[in-house]
């Protein structure tokens, strides 16, 4: 139904070959999650890493196991799943970067290092898939983003540092180099 919000889980995937690095996703998704024009505060980056450069959309990927929930201290317990959603809700008042702590277990646990912290809060951002409707697969011009409602696919196999990213991704459009 029109401006109903999905309530069935599902996935954010990218092409990362498809991506221009404008940055339209990272400047939709902070009008829709802050209200303003703040990349430091954006839920999605887009890096440029490699040769010529590369550009990469990185966002946490609703891990299946959610090493970033294990990660946070037991007696903390910050972190949790969304088991409707699989998405991974942060307790401001439970997490110690909200008490001036440098906790970085979350962002460590990330396969994908793709856990950006807030400018302003320095509590760890996640990506909540704007409720079924994200706003940065809608401001992808070149459709590197799309959103797969309801898909049972564990997108885990998609997190990974960057920098792997960008070497599968030089093979796939450069081809095999050979020095001397």
């Amino acid at each position: 139904m029109a401006g109903e919000m999905s309530t069935l889980p599902g996935t954010l995937e990218v092409r990362y070959d498809l991506c221009t690095g404008c940055r339209a996703c990272q400047v939709a998704c902070a009008i829709q999650n802050e209200g303003l024009l703040w990349l430091e505060a954006a839920r999605i980056r887009v890096l440029q890493v490699g040769p010529g450069p590369l550009d990469v959309p990185v966002y946490c990927h609703q891990c299946s196991d959610h090493p970033c929930v294990a990660a946070c201290p037991p007696k903390v317990k910050a972190l949790s799943c969304d088991p409707g959603s699989g998405v991974v809700k942060v307790d401001p008042a439970l997490c110690l970067r909200s008490r001036g702590a440098k906790c970085r277990r979350c962002y460590q646990a990330c396969p994908a290092g793709a856990i950006n912290f807030h400018p302003a809060t320095g509590l760890p951002l996640f990506c909540h898939l704007c409720d079924g409707h994200p706003a940065c697969v809608t401001a992808c011009g070149p459709g590197a983003l799309s959103y797969i409602s309801g898909s049972s696919f564990d997108s885990k196999v998609y997190a990974r540092r960057p920098e792997t990213m960008v070497d599968d991704l030089t093979l796939k459009i450069y081809g095999r180099f050979n020095a001397g």
